[in-house]
């Protein structure tokens, strides 16, 4: 004869609140206070029935990558499916972990590609400025040497009447 009262739940009608509550709280970490709060579950039960299963969500499975460095640290999709192929709750645990992994690398291609954009129109706004500057100094060599020219005709009497200078009207 068994003691205690007749049990309230069936493993399977936990497992079956357990999967709902995750699949509407994908990634969170979960604990017998929370499952109690959000299920109306005592905690006790949850704790005694279900620690197994809970420690497995709240511990995603963590795949090791043989490939390099470079590659994504994405997980073996055959590994999770074998993993987790009696464990509904863990795969979608699994998965939901995949699936912020994914949306994280995604968010980052975004700024990648921000930033690429951002690098592209400065290079172009450099080339410009650099052509100006060309332009720029060019137009100082022209300008100095006009003056220095002037300068020196100044100082000669033939070129002071024939171009209507002052005498020393640059001073250098």
């Amino acid at each position: 004869m068994k003691k205690g009262a007749p049990q309230k739940y069936t493993d399977k009608q936990l497992k079956d609140i357990l999967l709902k509550y995750i699949s509407k709280n994908p990634g969170k970490k979960i604990n017998p206070s929370i499952l109690e709060r959000e299920t109306g579950v005592n905690r006790f039960v949850w704790k005694r029935r279900m620690s197994e299963q809970i420690a497995m969500i709240n511990e995603p499975m963590q795949l090791e990558n043989t490939e390099t460095e470079t590659s994504l640290p994405l997980p073996n999709v055959v590994e999770l499916v074998e993993t987790y192929w009696n464990n509904k709750s863990g795969l979608i645990s699994a998965l939901s972990h995949f699936n912020q992994m994914l949306n994280a690398l995604h968010q980052k291609a975004k700024e990648s590609d921000t930033i690429l954009k951002q690098n592209q129109d400065l290079a172009a706004n450099l080339s410009i400025k650099e052509k100006q500057i060309k332009m720029l100094e060019n137009e100082i060599k022209l300008l100095r040497q006009q003056y220095l020219e002037v300068a020196v005709k100044s100082t000669y009497k033939t070129f002071q009447d024939e171009e209507a200078l002052e005498k020393n009207h640059i001073h250098h």
